[in-house]
């Protein structure tokens, strides 16, 4: 079961073939569907697999020969610290990894797989793209997938997306005219919004233009809040370092020799080797961090500098020579690729092989090679570089490091009622320029600021002036808040909320920017989606759909749901009142409400006011009886969503 997604799986998986008519003498070249995704990264998937549940027939399309994106080449330690933080597919997907290692270990005591997979937010790439793949093929054909397919062509009328043409990237079966009502750019880059002339930004704004505090040429020590000389706050195109994320192996029979890469240039690591001959730097984690993951793998990544110690100076992050890649071509992007694997394999060949390195810190690199299962169709190294930032489009709503300033009032970020994802990681863009000795302890760029959890509104995905396009990944944020989140995790609740958005505006006949949001948020919570972060809300718990729609409007203050306790007519009011405001209803508290215990039929009264009829509390029911929190989320919704 460990091993890769062989090409056999591929085409089992893809109908793309015979459903596009590809096949050699086939004349056709263009085909109609409900929903065209291009990007089959983890919030394309999510985007598709939603759709097609949905009913909608959905062609999922992708330029190299893999899905996953960064998912499936390394990016596999789930970036999300507060796990009620994001629910709906991406949470099946963790429990279908658990799946996945019980069934490796079965039988095996002396595997811990399961243990390592940390309930499914840990897992390796080969394993998070066979569960991609069985995730699609479960969809009974709803979803064809098409893969090694460069876009080349977009089609507006009237400011509508209505068509794109793509053409395969080997043999010679010429361009697919993709036509549909819905299209959803999935890419990294933004590649698809901006061939459909939506607008966009790269880099950085400045500190002024959202009134941001960590916005613009910052420098910061990690995990510290000042700001430091240097930093002017001003706007920049600059684009934060990728670097690879590769799994590593200290089993021998598993371990394959890291070899010196084409293009090595020690001078690229004169700042590691000055660290190494000041003793800083003595072992192999001094450079480079180290994740365990399961069956005997480790994955690797970039390191900050240590706000205590100054080291790494420099790490696999390769700063500056990203900048072009956003807005480069297919050919530009595979040169920076190249570039940025023969950097960071040389950095790790360094540390094993360079006589200037002292033979302990020598020794302690050895151990690890690459892994002889991953990634076999590519020398066991990743397919993809790790791309933190690419274009962000200007949408609706321009999501910034304001909205998660904290309201006093509600005691958490201000309520967003068209929410359709949270998040809840740092402020966490990594370095914008080389290591600067005049900065020390600090790469420009770097930082890491904490915050309360935040909602994302539907705004995000909706690229200003264009329709027909929903925007999961490359959507609407300034730099900071993009970097709290460009997570995978979050990539997959803003692609579900696209593939649920397009099922929508198809059967209602809307525009993508004119749907129910409170409809489209129904669909997700319903399907264990967070709008709202809960920190004591399970996900399987029965009032779970309640809590989170009602939560996204104020239900709640501060960040429990406390389903379980039992609340004052006062409580109560004030709660109501707040989800009243949010939904644009006009409704006056009752005056001098007692602090007893409210009763469904007071609630009942109190619906019926405001515009809700319908609600008949039980026969049996004691008007001094109590009612819960959970109680009083069930009644609202049912009624409010009737």
């Amino acid at each position: 079961m460990s091993g890769t997604i062989t090409r056999r799986a591929i085409i089992a998986n893809s109908i793309a073939a015979s459903a596009l008519c590809l096949m050699p003498g086939c004349s056709t070249r263009k085909t109609t569907v409900d929903v065209a995704i291009y990007g089959a990264t983890p919030g394309g998937i999510a985007a598709a697999v939603a759709a097609a549940r949905m009913g909608k027939r959905v062609l999922l399309c992708e330029y190299v020969d893999h899905i996953g994106g960064i998912v499936s080449n390394g990016l596999t330690n789930a970036d999300i610290g507060k796990r009620q933080a994001v629910g709906g597919l991406f949470y099946e997907f963790t429990q279908r990894v658990v799946r996945y290692y019980e069934s490796m270990d079965a039988g095996n005591p002396g595997q811990s797989n399961v243990k390592l997979c940390r309930g499914g937010y840990w897992y390796e790439a080969n394993a998070a793209e066979r569960i991609f793949h069985e995730m699609i093929a479960e969809q009974e054909g709803r979803i064809q997938l098409l893969l090694s397919h460069e876009l080349k062509s977009a089609t507006v009328e009237s400011n509508r997306l209505t068509a794109i043409e793509l053409e395969p990237r080997e043999g010679s079966s010429g361009r697919i005219r993709v036509e549909a009502p819905v299209f959803v750019d999935a890419t990294y880059e933004g590649d698809l919004a901006a061939m459909a002339k939506a607008p966009f930004r790269t880099g950085r704004e400045s500190r002024d233009e959202y009134n941001e505090p960590h916005a613009g040429r910052i420098y910061m020590r990690f995990r510290e809040t000042e700001l430091l000389p240097g930093s002017t706050g001003e706007a920049d195109d600059a684009t934060q370092a990728y670097c690879f994320r590769f799994h590593v192996t200290n089993v021998p029979e598993k371990r394959v020799p890291i070899e010196k890469p084409a293009g090595y240039n020690r001078d690229d690591y004169r700042l590691v080797l000055e660290d190494i001959r000041a003793g800083l730097i003595t072992t192999f984690r001094h450079v480079i961090q180290v994740y365990p993951m399961p069956n005997g793998r480790f994955e690797l990544n970039s390191d900050h500098v240590n706000q205590h110690t100054g080291i790494p100076k420099e790490s696999l992050d390769l700063a500056e020579e990203c900048w072009p890649w956003p807005t480069a071509t297919p050919a530009e992007r595979r040169k920076i690729y190249e570039r940025y694997l023969s950097h960071n394999v040389g950095l790790i060949w360094l540390l094993q092989n360079d006589p200037e390195v002292p033979e302990a810190l020598r020794q302690d690199a050895l151990q690890f090679g690459w892994h002889r299962d991953e990634w076999t169709d590519n020398k066991h190294v990743p397919r993809q570089v790790y791309v933190r930032q690419g274009r962000r489009i200007l949408g609706e709503y321009v999501l910034t490091e304001r909205d998660a300033d904290l309201v006093p009032a509600i005691n958490r970020t201000k309520l967003q009622p068209s929410s359709i994802a949270t998040i809840e990681w740092a402020f966490d863009p990594h370095g914008h320029h080389h290591y600067d000795p005049a900065h020390p302890g600090t790469r420009e760029g770097y930082f890491f600021v904490l915050h309360e959890p935040f909602q994302v509104p539907y705004g995000v995905l909706v690229p200003r002036q264009i329709d027909g396009l929903l925007v999961p990944v490359a959507c609407s944020c300034s730099h900071v808040a993009y970097n709290a989140l460009r997570m995978e995790p979050v990539f997959m609740a803003l692609g579900e909320a696209s593939g649920m958005a397009a099922h929508l505006a198809i059967d209602k006949g809307v525009a993508l920017r004119g749907i129910d949001t409170a409809q489209l948020q129904a669909l997700l919570v319903e399907r264990r989606a967070v709008v709202t972060f809960l920190e004591d809300l399970p996900f399987a718990d029965e009032t779970f759909a309640a809590m989170q729609w009602l939560g996204a409007r104020g239900f709640n203050t501060g960040y429990r749901a406390d389903r379980d306790a039992p609340l004052t007519e006062r409580d109560a009011a004030d709660r109501l009142g707040r989800v009243l405001i949010s939904l644009g209803k006009n409704w006056q508290a009752p005056e001098l409400l007692a602090a007893k215990p409210l009763s469904m039929a007071t609630v009942a009264d109190w619906l019926q006011q405001a515009g809700y009829p319908g609600l008949t509390p039980p026969a049996n029911e004691s008007t001094a009886e109590s009612t819960t929190v959970g109680h009083l989320a069930t009644v609202l919704y049912r009624a409010m969503r009737s």
